[in-house]
């Protein structure tokens, strides 16, 4: 789930109520003036098996098959 669809889903009390709690857990160090906020985001490294991707893998295999049986 993307965060933009977690803020939609929780919605705006949702999103009220993390702060809250966020600052009760972190008590004095909550009223500090400044703050530091982790905004990393990490790229999807996700593929998805396509009929492309799986023939090239069956041709290299069957070559490397081939080379073992000196075919």
């Amino acid at each position: 789930m993307e965060l933009v669809e977690f803020r939609k889903r929780i919605g705006e009390e949702g999103i009220e109520l993390i702060l809250q709690e966020s600052i009760h857990i972190n008590g004095k160090d909550a009223q500090d003036k400044d703050g530091l906020i982790d905004t990393t985001v990490k790229e999807k490294n996700i593929t998805f098996p396509n009929d492309t991707k799986l023939h090239k893998k069956i041709i290299k295999r069957c070559k490397e098959m081939a080379r073992k049986e000196n075919i």
